[in-house]
């Protein structure tokens, strides 16, 4: 099922049974039947902000929280024309821990410098089952350029 965020020109695509939580100007929120999440958090930047260098940072952080064993991937990927940096938490201990599927991007939106900041989620017990999903539901992506 699409999904649209009018207010930020973005859209996804989720899987039925996914419903609306909350939608505010800058906070996107849907949940599963079966409690796995997406999240979307809009950061509104000062004009001067370096976007091309903020974004090597994440990538560079990515990659060293992947060396540590905290993220089991981390790469540059362009969704729809944003530039963004997707990360994958590794497994914890816990079966009810909070395992999440990332990506930052940012782009220039309405004359503002946005970090879009697009999380899937649910307890690491429940992540395999849901991990396909949640790669396809960030793929799925479109905005508004």
């Amino acid at each position: 099922t699409e999904t649209k965020w009018d207010d930020q020109g973005l859209a996804w695509r989720l899987p039925a049974g996914w419903k609306k939580m909350d939608v505010k100007k800058e906070s996107f929120n849907y949940q599963s039947p079966d409690n796995a999440f997406l999240l979307v958090n809009i950061s509104v930047m000062p004009d001067s902000f370096p976007m091309d260098i903020s974004l090597d940072a994440y990538y560079e952080q990515a990659l060293q929280q992947m060396k540590n064993g905290k993220y089991e991937s981390a790469k540059k990927v362009t969704i729809d024309g944003i530039p963004g940096v997707e990360f994958s938490e590794a497994a914890t201990e816990g079966k009810d821990d909070i395992r999440r599927h990332q990506w930052i991007g940012y782009r220039s939106y309405l004359g503002q410098k946005q970090q879009v900041n697009v999380m899937t989620s649910t307890k690491n017990s429940s992540f395999a089952k849901h991990a396909d999903e949640f790669t396809a539901i960030l793929y799925s992506m479109t905005a508004v350029q």
